[in-house]
């Protein structure tokens, strides 16, 4: 892991009406790590991913993508499109597959979408995407062989395990050929083997193919055992900052969120 600042989140505000979703905070992630924010429901989290992807735009605040290709991006007034282009992807909480059509067919509109196609190009096959068909091929087939659903390409994507279509959704945001991916909560309803599986692709996401990984997610065996560092959201607001060990010896974080599951992830 690297010293570089990836993204930078300073004193970022958002409100919606008389509600403030997003209070004062300030984040930095590193290029290379493995980054996570953890708090309970409602603290901010999804908000501040919606505002890091341009989702929503925070009234206050700064927020700067420095990526390795092009000069820093100032994130807060870019288009969601824009700011996927310049290297930033996620997955969300509720499944985006495309489940009607095909494990390759969902990979491959990944790739054509980074290619400036989108899904419509890619379905239609005009001529612009079929100058582009053997490349978006070759990287679908690869992300997949990347997250082991290869063998499993011509399967429609309603019929994969809920573990699995997991799994997909990675190779799709990995198909954009992005520089961060935000994973909002990608354990969310797998089972023991499932989240074991998906423990080990989000540490070969970042060590094999160089993407950092900023985490959204309850289970907190599975966090301690991936971040390097951990925010700790609630109300909004940032209440700590520090490496697993940090987190796990913080009282207010035990008191706001951990409680009685702070031995649990000791264990």
């Amino acid at each position: 892991m690297s010293n570089d600042l990836l993204i930078t989140v300073e004193n970022v505000t958002l409100r919606f009406g008389g509600v403030v979703s997003l209070r004062d905070v300030s984040l930095e992630m590193r290029r290379g790590e493995i980054l996570a924010v953890i708090g309970p429901n409602g603290a901010g989290k999804t908000s501040l991913f919606n505002s890091v992807t341009g989702v929503y735009q925070p009234q206050e605040g700064k927020i700067t993508f420095s990526s390795q290709k092009a000069p820093p991006l100032s994130v807060i007034g870019k288009k969601t499109h824009r700011i996927a282009r310049a290297g930033v992807t996620r997955t969300f909480q509720a499944s985006r597959l495309f489940s009607a059509l095909t494990v390759f067919e969902n990979a491959k509109i990944g790739a054509e979408d980074h290619s400036g196609i989108g899904v419509v190009g890619a379905l239609v096959k005009g001529p612009r995407t079929r100058r582009g068909e053997k490349e978006s091929d070759r990287v679908a087939s690869e992300v997949l062989k990347f997250v082991g659903l290869f063998p499993e390409a011509h399967t429609i994507a309603s019929q994969l395990s809920y573990g699995a279509r997991r799994r997909l959704e990675i190779a799709r945001a990995l198909a954009t050929d992005p520089e961060v991916i935000l994973l909002d909560e990608p354990a969310a309803g797998t089972n023991p083997s499932e989240k074991l599986e998906l423990t080990t692709l989000i540490r070969r996401v970042r060590d094999e193919r160089g993407v950092s990984v900023l985490l959204i997610e309850h289970d907190m065996r599975l966090v301690m055992a991936l971040a390097e560092r951990l925010y700790v959201l609630n109300f909004g607001s940032v209440i700590a900052e520090g490496t697993p060990e940090e987190i796990r010896a913080n009282q207010d974080v035990v008191d706001a969120y951990l409680g009685t599951t702070h031995d649990e992830t000791s264990a």
